[in-house]
């Protein structure tokens, strides 16, 4: 692939100590760009998935390909000036502003509906690693999200070799993986999804797991422990909500909700932040 020259570049330190980040910006070109490749060899396959996946998908709401080397491995996504949700948390800020918490999990929701259901993508597409470092809220739209870092995804009905044979969960996915992931059963992709929306929906209002300690414990708890309903004074959130994230975290997939009836919820309840 005949790139035009790399002016500057910013690297970025990645949490989960997976691929390599880095902000560039080419000559005759003054918008930055994310160039993310490989750190070690999974990220190859990884990277090679998320291209082939993001190749296919055209959501507002996710993050765009701009272009992908094949033999380098490098794939070059939209850069977008923002935090991630895993930051908001940590800095206190969903816990304080209840309605910018509700509409970041509003719009999350939303487009899980909408990729389960295969609009703006070539089919119904699992992500299959959301988590809150995975939510991406833009400075420019403080109540809105895009969905970044789709190296686990995939097709419903293409479960890709390399998630159930990797031997090695990636880093900080634990505590979002259903009970039936741990029993090594990949098939309801979808329902995973939901319950790691639960996950995702009860940190960014206590700012703490449902399940936590180390590897052992995490499967353990979410294997048999029920976590404790988030309800406190300080906490503004509607009942039908908390009852649904609570149901989102249910040990049998057939009894969580759909994505597209969790968005429904997060919609119906937002008159009560105007």
């Amino acid at each position: 692939m005949k790139l035009p020259n790399i002016l500057k570049q910013e690297p970025f330190a990645v949490e989960a100590g997976v691929s390599q980040l880095t902000k560039v910006i080419f000559e005759r070109n003054s918008r930055p760009v994310l160039l993310k490749q490989p750190a070690q060899f999974w990220d190859e396959i990884f990277i090679a998935n998320e291209a082939f996946i993001l190749s296919g998908v055209t959501h507002p709401r996710i993050r765009h390909q701009l272009a992908y080397d094949g033999e380098t491995h490098r794939l070059f996504l939209e850069y977008i000036e923002g935090s991630t949700l895993q930051d908001l948390v940590k800095a206190g800020v969903t816990m304080r502003e209840s309605a910018q918490a509700h509409r970041i999990l509003q719009s999350v929701a939303e487009t899980l509906a909408d990729m389960h259901a295969g609009f703006f993508c070539l089919g119904p597409m699992v992500h299959n690693d959301l988590k809150s470092a995975n939510v991406l809220v833009p400075l420019a739209a403080p109540t809105e999200s895009v969905l970044i870092d789709f190296t686990h995804s995939y097709f419903d009905g293409r479960l890709p070799p390399f998630i159930t044979d990797k031997k090695q969960n990636p880093a900080g996915t634990a505590r979002y993986m259903a009970p039936e992931k741990w029993d090594g059963d990949f098939s309801r992709g979808f329902k995973g999804d939901v319950f790691a929306f639960g996950v995702l929906a009860y940190y960014t209002y206590t700012g703490k797991y449902p399940f936590d300690g180390d590897a052992s414990q995490i499967e353990q708890q979410i294997r048999s422990a029920a976590p404790p309903m988030p309800v406190d004074a300080g906490l503004q959130v509607p009942r039908s909500v908390l009852a649904t994230v609570m149901l989102c975290l249910d040990k049998r997939p057939n009894h969580r909700p759909t994505m597209e009836h969790v968005a429904h919820c997060y919609a119906t309840a937002d008159s009560l932040f105007a």
